[in-house]
């Protein structure tokens, strides 16, 4: 989860204050933009749409569209929330008449669009929502105890189409002393991360460091474990301390204490990240039961696996004792149930010792493949989804994750066109087919992302027998937003055929195991948030670990948990891979420093220079020189910081200048160093051929030039 208050484009200013004594008291401001207010006809009526940097649409179905904003809030250590109050400050008329849009019912793909207002709420003249703040719920990442709420910053008078903003709501939180959390192991790392979370970081030091353990950074939970020795080698090699554990080890196959077991490994061991290596029938999942929440319409209601149950290590996910586990009343005391993850999890779906090395293989491949220029390529999939304005072609919302997109309200960072050679197969330019996927994964492909129909057993136009055929040996990794493609409990689904059944094809997907879901005539979908929060970790925020990177997707839209299925792909957006998998991108290396060596040489003969770079990453990095006469091939690797020595002669007299640019093991160059000039002199032979043309005279008229 990124901190937006920092990075929107709206000026938010965080004024965070802790007062003692007998009531202690948060206080942390946000403000806001001017909303831009923009005409929209469909079917042959006219709605206003509102648009404001750095908030979202959060509603029922049928509800005006009106813009929300998250605020997550750090509890200091041993207090509880005694009362919120938000203040209003700077109410701004934005005029009347006004016809709001309402909000979309969010569709799964093969449904008819529906735009129905609520005539109870557009007929009315009150205020709507009529609240400044909805509270979400307060969640506890690490002993951390975060406070979320949704700010209302926008107020409606629908019957008379009165609009007004606000442009500063102060949040003040009143607090009383609490327990410690008993999750709170105190490790620095957890700090940091918390930091990074919350929009009032300084509140952290408020919490005491304790010396905790930190033998491990990932747990491998599998039975298969001489297939997962290679993959625990790889990480142990690149300072990711793994451990290995069966099932053996937890003393029980049931989803309780498998996780009570994670919970011990997490408290004891210090570890982040959890492989899960077993299919479901090997390592069960929990089903997470979920409903859609939109009013006047049916809800959606299903059982899901969700791993998510082994991430979040908070309460025990089902207070009442019924059989639907993950209810939003299953957490301690009858609150929601946890979603901010203590470990970041993932599985390898292999039901046998050769699907094991299936995925180790891979996995290890991906993790130590030299660079290679396969890892600048992207592919974006998107097909046409129906009749639904805007939303009718998966390309219109795969557009989103390139580059900055400020579309639907929010801002995210996709990947960098600069950097990436992107190929798009896109039902809006021109029909592809299965062949044509399937051709660029053989060619080499790094991220691919996918947005059109999908069932079990049918994804990205390839059924499972097009996935078996595949030949490459360069690994991509998935991201897909059709329906029922991760559904990792059905008999081997097609996602499980990208990452364990074959050799080829993917080493890690990210896929929905239930319905995805979308809104029409908007890209604004529930399934499209976590879409571009995933990639904005990535690229925005440098969270390169694929487990960390998920699940920060779904963070960031926490306090839009209760907004039509967001919860419903909350809790079913499973990664199918080793969360400790770093992606393979980076940051360029920085400019070498300028060259070091003689500035005045002689000709033909050889004469040594020398540079160094660092890389952000920790990369190795290799170098190109420009001798001004000629250009070097790339050199290394060198480690980052490592100064390297490289020689060349001039054949020709003369001035030039000496630069060297560096690259990493991605393939992303630096730019050109500072030059150092360097003079050739002209040789004696040149004098000698001067004197013969004027004689004794020459020396004299040079003297006389140079006075």
């Amino acid at each position: 989860m990124k901190n937006k208050v920092f990075v929107a484009v709206i000026f938010i200013l965080l004024l965070p204050t802790v007062s003692h004594g007998k009531n202690m008291t948060i206080e942390v401001s946000y403000s806001f933009d001017k909303p831009i207010i923009k005409k929209m006809e469909i079917d042959g009526v006219l709605y206003d749409r509102i648009e404001m940097n750095g908030t979202a649409i959060n509603g029922r179905a049928g509800e005006p569209a009106l813009p929300s904003k998250g605020a997550y809030i750090l509890l200091p250590q041993k207090t509880k929330v005694a009362k919120i109050k938000v203040i209003a400050k700077e109410k701004i008329f934005l005029g009347s008449g006004y016809h709001i849009i309402p909000i979309e019912k969010s569709i799964h793909i093969m449904q008819k669009p529906s735009i129905i207002p609520d005539e109870k709420v557009y007929s009315s003249s009150s205020q709507f929502p009529g609240k400044l703040f909805a509270k979400v719920g307060i969640y506890a990442f690490r002993g951390y105890k975060i406070l979320v709420l949704t700010l209302y910053p926008v107020q409606y008078i629908p019957s008379e189409g009165k609009l007004y903003y606000y442009k500063n709501l102060t949040v003040y939180v009143e607090l009383a002393h609490g327990d410690m959390n008993s999750l709170y192991r105190g490790l620095e790392k957890d700090r940091q991360e918390v930091m990074r979370k919350v929009d009032n970081p300084d509140v952290a030091y408020t919490y005491e460091i304790k010396d905790g353990k930190e033998e491990y950074d990932l747990l491998i939970l599998t039975p298969f474990k001489r297939e997962f020795e290679k993959l625990k080698d790889c990480h142990n090699e690149r300072g990711i301390k793994t451990v290995i554990k069966t099932l053996d080890d937890v003393g029980s196959d049931s989803p309780e204490e498998i996780r009570n077991f994670i919970r011990e490994a997490y408290l004891n061991m210090g570890i982040e990240y959890v492989l899960i290596g077993g299919d479901v029938d090997i390592i069960p999942a929990r089903y997470l039961w979920v409903y859609g929440r939109d009013e006047n319409v049916i809800p959606y209601e299903d059982y899901m696996p969700s791993d998510l149950y082994y991430a979040c290590l908070d309460g025990n996910y089902n207070y009442d004792n019924d059989d639907k586990w993950g209810e939003p009343t299953d957490g301690d005391g009858g609150k929601d149930v946890d979603l901010l993850a203590e470990v970041y999890v993932g599985r390898a779906c292999v039901g046998n010792r050769k699907e094991a090395e299936n995925f180790v293989s891979k996995t290890v491949s991906y993790i130590e493949m030299q660079a290679d220029s396969y890892f600048r390529k992207v592919c974006m999939a998107g097909e046409y989804m129906g009749d639904y304005g805007i939303a009718s072609f998966g390309g219109n919302y795969l557009d989103q994750l390139i580059d900055s997109s400020d579309a639907d309200g929010y801002e995210t960072v996709g990947i960098p066109p600069d950097k990436y050679i992107i190929t798009k197969l896109y039902d809006r330019i021109s029909p592809w087919y299965a062949t044509d996927i399937m051709n660029v994964i053989n060619g080499g492909v790094h991220f691919i992302n996918h947005l059109g129909h999908s069932n079990w057993e049918y994804n990205m136009k390839m059924v499972i027998e097009d996935v078996e055929s595949l030949a490459n040996d360069k690994y991509c990794f998935i991201y897909s937003q059709g329906c029922y493609s991760g559904a990792f409990d059905y008999e081997d689904c097609i996602a499980e055929y990208h990452t364990v059944k074959t050799k080829h094809s993917a080493f890690a997907v990210i896929m929905n195991a239930r319905y995805g879901f979308f809104w029409s005539f908007s890209t604004d979908g529930d399934s499209q948030r976590y879409h571009r929060e995933f990639w904005d970790a990535v690229f925005g925020e440098n969270i390169i670990t694929i487990g960390k990177a998920n699940q920060d997707s779904k963070e960031d839209n926490l306090y839009l948990i209760n907004r039509s299925m967001m919860r419903w792909c909350y809790y079913q957006l499973n990664l199918l891979g080793d969360p400790a998998v770093a992606l393979r991108i980076s940051n360029p290396p920085e400019k070498p420093s300028k060259p070091i060596g003689s500035a005045r040489v002689k000709k033909n003969i050889v004469y040594s220079y020398s540079t160094f770079a660092y890389d952000a990453d920790g990369d190795e990095i290799y170098y190109k020189w420009d001798w001004g006469d000629s250009m070097s091939q790339w050199m290394g690797p060198y480690k980052s910081g490592e100064v390297v020595n490289a020689t060349h002669a001039w054949s020709e007299s003369g001035v030039y200048e000496i630069r060297v640019k560096a690259k990493d093991a991605m393939g992303f160059e630096s730019g050109w160093s500072e030059p150092l000039t360097v003079r050739v002199p002209y040789s004696f032979r040149f004098f000698d051929w001067l004197r013969q043309l004027f004689g004794g005279r020459i020396f004299g008229l040079m003297h006389k030039m140079l006075e």
